[in-house]
């Protein structure tokens, strides 16, 4: 049986999104009026808050009995320092938030997030304008985000803006969903991880047969949520920005993308198996490594299919990374059930993955390799360098570059130091043969074995880039 499934985004979940949008637009134009109703109200000395029981009991006359019950005890006083402690303790969540502002669908969260919700105290929010204000900031930077499809990022964008700015880190669950027309069972392999002890049967959502010209069979939406979870972080629609219709001209700076000081990327591919799918669209490279392009110190990829269109769409979104970015390529973390999603774990001390350092090679002389496509000076900054001092290696030079990358992806913030080459990108450690085997070849004059000069920085050290010559003297052998 052919198990390719053609990529798509399926109508009848694109008309259940249309359908659910509008109702957001109008609570929102019920907001603007009663705030307009409020306005009024204040401009014209009316106090629009309800009085109390006590004086609507008394027929609406305020005596001194209902005004002295109605008048309540003061409350002890809080030094402010101690107020802003308590909030946000009370609003920061020890587990990430999955879907803020948005219903979040059970089968899209794992069976730990059901039981473990966060725990907030959002009525605070509510209190006073204060806490409001207050509030709103340790909310949005003291807790960190998972999205579960595209829809719950461009929601986002009702965040205001000064709040959206500080977030330096997301997580993007990319569930792939899957249509049929036919009766029929797919399922993932139990090679796609050791942890699972058998084949996982897919969750298919079935679809009548169209008398149309549309494409029928096995399909599904993967790479094209991928596409929208992308497209999402483009800069939202701001009206304050829209040009007025009198003939002037305004001219704005570019507008800033939904997450401007986005640092960190992780993406979760899930139910991603070998086989499956088709190529990305190339709708990928533009937003990846054009439109989103050289933004991101960090991405973090778990479940990528290891066929060619897995390698494909793990090259491009290399291109999301700055220079000297650091990309890191693990196996499926989680795999999707019908009613929620299962955790896959590593199931050692430390979690092993594939790790890379994008476009790192910095030129010092006026040499150029060919696997030099770095955008320094262009406008583009580098990644920043690790904090930090690392360990000592004899291997270190101008030709490799310190990171420090996570001892487990699943859990934890401990990481730790690992040498990076920078021609290839990989570590240290996996090319140092390759990377050495023209430390002697060079030879010098009195026949000592000191080693070649490094034809980038001028000095002998092991990993030394030999010239040109002596390169292609190599590939021609």
């Amino acid at each position: 049986m052919h198990n390719i499934a053609w990529e798509c985004r399926d109508q009848a979940d694109q008309a259940e999104i249309y359908y659910n949008h509008p109702l957001r637009t109008k609570v929102r134009r019920l907001e603007d009026e009663n705030l307009t109703l409020k306005r009024l109200l204040r401009e014209n000395g009316i106090s629009w808050q309800t009085r109390p029981k006590s004086v609507q009991a008394s027929g609406g006359r305020v005596t001194r009995s209902s005004s002295s019950k109605a008048r309540c005890k003061p409350l002890p006083h809080v030094p402010v320092e101690v107020q802003l402690r308590i909030l946000s303790f009370a609003l920061t969540s020890s587990h990430p938030i999955v879907d803020p502002l948005c219903r979040v669908k059970p089968e899209h969260l794992l069976v730990r997030e059901k039981t473990k919700t966060p725990q907030l105290a959002i009525h605070f929010l509510t209190t006073c304008r204060a806490y409001y204000v207050e509030g709103n900031k340790v909310l949005w930077s003291n807790n960190s985000f998972v999205f579960t499809n595209p829809e719950a990022l461009r929601n986002f964008a009702e965040v205001d803006f000064k709040f959206r700015q500080h977030i330096k880190e997301v997580n993007f669950r990319l569930i792939a969903r899957f249509y049929d027309d036919e009766e029929r069972t797919h399922k993932i392999s139990r090679h796609h991880h050791p942890d699972l002890k058998k084949p996982v049967a897919l969750t298919v959502h079935k679809r009548p047969k169209e008398n149309t010209l549309a494409r029928r069979g096995f399909r599904t939406y993967g790479w094209y949520q991928l596409v929208d979870f992308l497209t999402a972080l483009l800069p939202p629609f701001d009206p304050d920005r829209v040009s007025p219709y009198d003939g002037a001209t305004i001219a704005y700076p570019p507008a800033p993308k939904l997450l401007p000081s986005l640092e960190k990327l992780r993406i979760d591919f899930v139910n991603f198996g070998d086989d499956m799918f088709n190529s990305p669209p190339p709708q990928l490279h533009e937003l990846a490594s054009h439109q989103l392009g050289c933004t991101l110190n960090e991405v973090v990829l778990t479940g990528l299919p290891s066929d060619d269109s897995g390698l494909r769409a793990c090259n491009e979104l290399a291109g999301l990374l700055k220079d000297e970015g650091l990309l890191i390529d693990h196996a499926p973390s989680m795999v999707a059930l019908k009613n929620s999603i299962r955790a896959l774990n590593c199931g050692s001390n430390e979690c092993h993955y594939s790790a890379k350092v994008v476009r790192a090679m910095r030129p010092i002389a006026d040499h150029h390799h060919d696997d030099f496509h770095g955008h320094f000076g262009a406008g583009f900054p580098a990644a920043p360098k690790e904090e930090g001092e690392p360990p000592f290696s004899p291997y270190h030079s101008c030709r490799t570059i310190w990171k420090r990358v996570p001892v487990k992806i699943y859990e934890g913030d401990e990481r730790k130091w690992m040498l990076f080459d920078r021609m290839s990108g990989h570590p240290w450690d996996e090319v140092e043969d390759e990377a050495t085997m023209f430390d002697f070849m060079g030879g010098s004059d009195d026949g000592s074995d000191e080693g070649i000069v490094c034809d980038n920085c001028g000095e002998i050290h092991p990993g030394a880039i030999p010239p040109l010559e002596m390169m292609d003297l190599y590939d021609e052998l």
